[in-house]
């Protein structure tokens, strides 16, 4: 990697924005949102595909798809890259080429034990190590939740690399920690929790109940999720992503920070929806007045912070329209 790639990647600013997302509850929820009538597809396994080493880490990425439009499309937290199983056949049916990575420490991606692996700057560096490994100059990006967080970084560090930019749930990283009540600061409470030694214990105990009832009351698949992240390995690579970004850095980082809030040149899809107990409507409608290029925002009714599995279509016509748009 070039130095001055680098150099962007440890900004202070892109510190600053990592620890703001993940699977934690703002508002525990005894029931998950109503959402319409899907296929069971039961407890999947990763997107197929097949092992690519980034930096050192075997990747898994799934593949569909071969047209000549590109898409790559990044999970959040506690998913893999089947919780794109209802974009993947319209993206592919639209004549796209679509890329889906197990996301670091997930699905059949290498968990490294080493927290400081899940820093945002490495998996940035790992997003475009796909991209070069891939012969892929330039893509279309959709990204949600941690996935969201890492796609608004690479267009705002490396614009030059994506065509048009769809973002699920979270908004511009550079307003993330821009907290503007206690409620706010409070709601991310889980992330510190996620830090604590206890924490894989506590998760664990009664087949996951506190994990269920208050880290993913309102995810639409618990059981599915469950399954995999029970798993002892599988656990600490999904609490390493909190513990690679910690909060009080985070904090630190803006708080000390005299750069201004960076523009982005790509042309962004904003989805959020009403029943996200995790992030708030206002980081997300805020991200317009931080564009420098086309911007469209779309608030979704009853879908939870899963909005690709609660309203698959209404996610995917608004996506597919963004995306064919001139």
């Amino acid at each position: 990697m070039h130095n001055e790639r680098r150099e962007f990647l440890k900004s202070a600013s892109v510190l600053a924005l990592s620890a703001t997302l993940g699977a934690g509850s703002a508002q525990a929820a005894d029931t998950p949102a109503a959402g319409p009538a899907k296929p069971n597809l039961g407890v999947r396994g990763s997107v197929p595909g097949k092992k690519i080493k980034l930096n050192g880490v075997n990747y898994h990425v799934g593949e569909q798809g071969s047209g000549d439009k590109v898409a790559l499309l990044l999970h959040g937290m506690p998913d893999t890259s089947s919780t794109w199983d209802y974009q993947i056949p319209a993206l592919v049916e639209a004549g796209y080429r679509v890329i889906v990575p197990d996301m670091l420490g997930y699905g059949e991606t290498e968990k490294p034990a080493d927290a400081s692996r899940y820093a945002l700057e490495n998996i940035l560096a790992d997003m475009l190590a796909l991209l070069d490994t891939l012969g892929l100059q330039q893509v279309d990006l959709v990204g949600h939740d941690w996935g969201g967080v890492t796609s608004w970084e690479l267009v705002l560090n490396f614009p030059e690399r994506f065509r048009r930019h769809v973002v699920l749930s979270m908004g511009n990283t550079d307003l993330a920690m821009d907290m503007q009540s206690v409620s706010e600061v409070s709601a991310s409470w889980y992330m510190y929790l996620n830090t604590e030694e206890a924490t894989p214990q506590l998760y664990a105990a009664n087949d996951g109940a506190f994990f269920k009832r208050f880290i993913i009351p309102t995810h639409p698949e618990i059981e599915e999720v469950w399954s995999r992240v029970k798993v002892p390995e599988a656990m600490l690579g999904m609490l390493n992503w909190d513990r690679g970004n910690p909060m009080a850095a985070a904090y630190l980082a803006t708080a000390t920070s005299t750069a201004a809030p960076r523009k982005c040149t790509v042309p962004t899809l904003g989805m959020w929806s009403t029943g996200d107990t995790y992030l708030w409507e206002s980081q997300m409608t805020n991200s317009s007045k931080l564009m420098a290029a086309p911007w469209r925002y779309l608030k979704v009714e009853n879908a939870s912070h899963w909005i690709m599995l609660d309203q698959p279509q209404q996610v995917n016509t608004a996506m597919l329209e963004w995306l064919n748009a001139s």
